[in-house]
């Protein structure tokens, strides 16, 4: 069966018109919505040059993790510690950047839920510390 509100006219061999796009209220949402849970190191970066100081950028892999290497100016706290009584200590008038290793990895989600959870406003940054990276952002280095 076909679902013709989502399904465009054949195009023989593709893949991308094979389903029709959205409409522009229904994209212009989706997009609206992805980005504000979602921001990506570009923004980040700008944001931490610019000394904005209504965000902190959270390293949410392990603490060794974040020793050899993380994002300059991020706080180190592991997903897997966001207890509410770890979490009770953080300001609620702030936004919260999570991010782990990359892409593949879902701590940067992990810890986005936990924040949620507790009420917090969290986004998560895209591809983490692997785009980071990639962009030549500055990496810092903490010794235990």
């Amino acid at each position: 069966m076909t679902d013709t509100a989502t399904s465009a006219p054949p195009h023989t061999g593709s893949r991308v018109l094979g389903v029709a796009p959205a409409d522009q209220a229904e994209a212009l949402d989706f997009f609206r919505r992805r980005l504000r849970c979602e921001t990506d190191p570009y923004d980040v970066h700008h944001d931490i040059e610019a000394g904005e100081t209504g965000l902190v950028v959270l390293d949410v892999r392990r603490r060794e993790a974040y020793e050899a290497g993380h994002v300059a100016g991020a706080r180190s706290l592991p997903h897997q510690l966001m207890t509410p009584d770890v979490l009770a200590g953080l300001d609620p008038e702030k936004v919260y950047v999570t991010y782990g290793w990359g892409p593949g990895c879902n701590g940067g989600v992990r810890a986005a839920i936990a924040l949620s959870e507790y009420g917090l406003r969290v986004k998560e940054m895209m591809g983490g510390l692997e785009y980071w990276q990639r962009q030549g952002y500055p990496i810092a280095r903490s010794t235990p």
